[in-house]
């Protein structure tokens, strides 16, 4: 999907723009020596090639299909499991309650018992305010959760990337990445993605509108935002960046095949996109939309979902950066 936004589209929706800035811890922690012939640089560009690879490619970040061939094993496989098959296993470990795992659409409260549960791929883990959770790898990465939140687990332990989504998360989450060759992609809320390996990362939410990432290294990562296109930021240790998260139903519009631009980066720009029903013109510093198709489709401009049925038409028009609004008795 390509799009751009600009600070005018983020005014509108009242949102940050995405900004990084550096940040001096007053101990900073010493940094590993990265393995000879290893170049920083390098790992970078090769993780924004892998965000790249799954944005062109996004049924790859979809839900695997609980209990698929080798997800999980079966009572008779429990004597004779392989190092290979234990490393598959994702531990998720309840330090404090209310946490509910949904399991092939079937949901269980946790008990005082229930300490430690191996999780699959399409197992998803619902947890409330005073819930604390921590995912284990078998190579040392480990995720932290803190109050409410929402996790999918989209591939097994021995998955490279290895893939996991945040559906929701109100307060913090603690992402220390594995080490080796294996790459993490985290899907956060509002479409923003997080790449890399060998860092410490945490994410705080700020009203369920925004998240502030900071990397603490040694390694740096790669972010994605799906208001920025193709931009790619990496964020280096001791920096950190503020996110916009914008939920459903502005957000994502599926299946938009073509766009138009108008206006500048000076003056302001505005990008519409839509689905192949939706016709779209430039008229001056408009773009004219017409329902086309013969059934209702959908376009997205600065954020804004707008439905067409077969024969409306809709203008939309920039309003300059600077410019003072109209009144509404003045139009």
């Amino acid at each position: 999907m390509r799009s751009l936004m600009t600070t005018a589209a983020f005014v509108l929706l009242g949102v940050p723009a995405a900004r990084a800035t550096q940040e001096t811890p007053s101990n900073p922690p010493a940094p590993a020596p990265a393995p000879a012939g290893q170049d920083a640089t390098k790992r970078s560009k090769a993780l924004e090639e892998l965000l790249r690879q799954l944005q062109s490619q996004p049924d790859a970040r979809h839900v695997a299909k609980p209990g698929a061939k080798g997800d999980a094993k079966s009572p008779a496989e429990g004597a004779d499991a392989t190092p290979s098959a234990e490393r598959r296993i994702v531990r998720m470990t309840r330090m404090s309650d209310l946490v509910q795992i949904v399991h092939q659409g079937a949901q269980r409260d946790l008990a005082y018992w229930d300490k430690s549960v191996e999780l699959v791929p399409g197992d998803e883990v619902r947890q409330g305010a005073k819930a604390v959770t921590i995912f284990e790898y078998a190579d040392g990465a480990n995720f932290r959760f803190d109050g409410p939140a929402q996790i999918r687990l989209t591939s097994d332990g021995l998955a490279n990337p290895r893939l996991l989504e945040v559906a929701q998360l109100a307060r913090f989450a603690l992402f220390t990445l594995g080490k080796g060759e294996i790459d993490t992609v985290v899907t956060l809320p509002g479409g923003n993605e997080l790449a890399g390996r060998d860092a410490l990362v945490s994410v705080h939410d700020f009203d369920q509108r925004a998240v502030e990432l900071r990397n603490t290294g040694p390694e740096p990562v790669v972010l994605r935002n799906p208001y920025l296109g193709a931009t790619l930021l990496t964020l280096a240790p001791g920096q950190r960046v503020t996110l916009p998260v914008l939920p459903e139903p502005s957000a994502f519009v599926p299946h938009l095949t073509h766009d138009a631009t108008t206006g500048d980066v000076a003056r302001g720009t505005l990008i519409v996109e839509a689905q192949p029903e939706i016709g779209l013109r430039l008229v001056g510093d408009s773009v004219e939309l017409r329902g086309d198709g013969p059934v209702t489709a959908i376009a997205r401009a600065c954020g804004a979902r707008l439905v067409l049925r077969p024969g409306e038409q809709l203008t939309l028009a920039r309003v300059p950066l600077g410019d003072a609004r109209r009144k509404e008795s003045e139009h």
